[in-house]
């Protein structure tokens, strides 16, 4: 079937007409281009052949894995373009143009932490569902997204054999001290062979971790080596293990950091989904005081650390709950900033907000979809008076948001 292809997407494909005028979209194209296409699931459609391609958008992708590796989708976009076409995605979504966008420097080596699924003895990613819905294992010998520490510990990987029992791995990786981490994830009622466990604790890595459990339900069963390690963002120290959350893409770190403030100094601030304290630490020195929480425990235990060290004293208080348990038992808070996952806030949350009313939202997101989900109903009672755009993820459709909401 004859598409035109009209405008990106917040997704894998790029949105499109059929000659009948029905809206399908179609993967690893370009607005401005006409292509021959089959139909893939759903709404979705396979490019087979270009009929006319948009050369102001288009470049040779760098990576020989792109498109079949489900890691990029805009890698056949110029990175100046991929911007643009953000842009237009937040003015979509949101409904005002961003009036700040940090681009990262770099389209490569930006990322500290990967994940590599292990199957039939090979690590690697997923192959994008386009190619194959059931999506096998693409064995990788690296990735230019990567920092320069991950690629050498996958290298490294390859020369060992995998046993049957192990799901994959997780790296991270510290570039400014060059420490490296590894995790290894064990099914869940599968032997782990001790021979094994020796021999990636024989490499370079700083710790190694073991793991047994399925999906996301990990448990943490033994560690070796060193689990922990400090960087510095800006003026500020930070202490984390390899099982807490940090912002993907290194060279953004200090410009994200100075970005998320509030528009004015207030008393009592409350923050949400706080992880490690990333955005504590400079909020602090904008409130009187601060609770800052999170559900997880590891995450609990470094924001607590992080926070002392910057001497705050009584005027910061750690948490160690779930976002609508924390909001809802606070009081009289001027001030709220909110870092959720990509699912966004859930309702009950929502609904706190609304009934306690901040003088000002900072609503950070990772998914344009939840945010204008959780906005349509804030926007009850506030009022959008700042944006901004964080295109970390470059060569990928995902970007961060960051909204600034001021009561009516």
């Amino acid at each position: 079937m004859r598409v035109e292809v009209k405008a990106p997407s917040y997704g894998l494909g790029f949105e499109g007409k059929t000659p009948k005028g029905e809206t399908v979209f179609v993967p690893f194209t370009a607005p401005g281009e006409v292509w021959e296409t089959e139909p893939l699931k759903g709404e979705y459609f396979k490019p087979i052949k270009p009929l006319r391609v948009n050369p102001d958008l288009r470049r040779k992708p760098f990576c020989g894995l792109f498109p079949e590796c489900s890691h990029c989708q805009w890698q056949h976009i110029k990175p100046d373009r991929q911007t643009e076409l953000k842009r237009s995605l937040f003015r979509e979504y949101i409904g005002v143009e961003p009036e700040r966008v940090l681009v990262s420097p770099l389209e490569t080596s930006y990322r500290v932490k990967t994940f590599l699924y292990h199957r039939d003895g090979r690590l690697g990613f997923r192959k994008s569902w386009v190619f194959d819905l059931k999506m096998p294992l693409l064995e990788v010998e690296g990735c230019p997204l990567l920092v320069e520490e991950l690629n050498r510990s996958i290298s490294l990987l390859r020369a060992l054999q995998f046993p049957p029992s192990l799901h994959g791995v997780e790296l991270f990786a510290n570039p400014q001290t060059g420490e490296t981490f590894i995790k290894l994830l064990f099914l869940r009622n599968f032997e782990i062979p001790s021979h094994f466990v020796e021999e990636v604790k024989n490499l370079p890595f700083t710790g190694v971790g073991v793991y047994r459990g399925e999906y996301l339900h990990w448990e943490r069963l033994e560690i070796f080596g060193k689990w922990e390690t400090t960087l510095r963002v800006g003026k500020y120290l930070y202490t984390l293990s390899p099982d807490c959350f940090i912002q993907p893409n290194r060279l953004l770190w200090e410009e994200f950091l100075n970005l998320v403030k509030p528009t004015e100094r207030y008393g009592k601030a409350l923050e949400l989904h706080a992880g490690i304290g990333f955005f504590t630490l400079p909020l602090l020195e904008w409130v009187e005081s601060l609770e800052s929480s999170d559900i997880n425990p590891e995450s609990f235990r470094y924001r607590g650390i992080n926070a002392r060290r910057e001497a705050a004293g009584n005027r910061f208080k750690n948490v160690l709950s779930d976002a609508y348990k924390h909001i809802r038992r606070a009081k009289d808070f001027d001030l709220l900033v909110v870092d959720p996952p990509r699912g966004g806030l859930t309702k009950p949350v929502v609904g706190e907000i609304l009934k306690k009313l901040p003088r000002e939202v900072v609503y950070i997101s990772c998914n344009l979809e939840s945010l204008k989900k959780d906005l349509s109903l804030l926007r009850e009672s506030y009022e959008i008076v700042k944006t901004a755009l964080v295109d970390q993820f470059p060569n990928t459709y995902h970007l961060e948001s960051v909204v600034w909401l001021r009561r009516r």
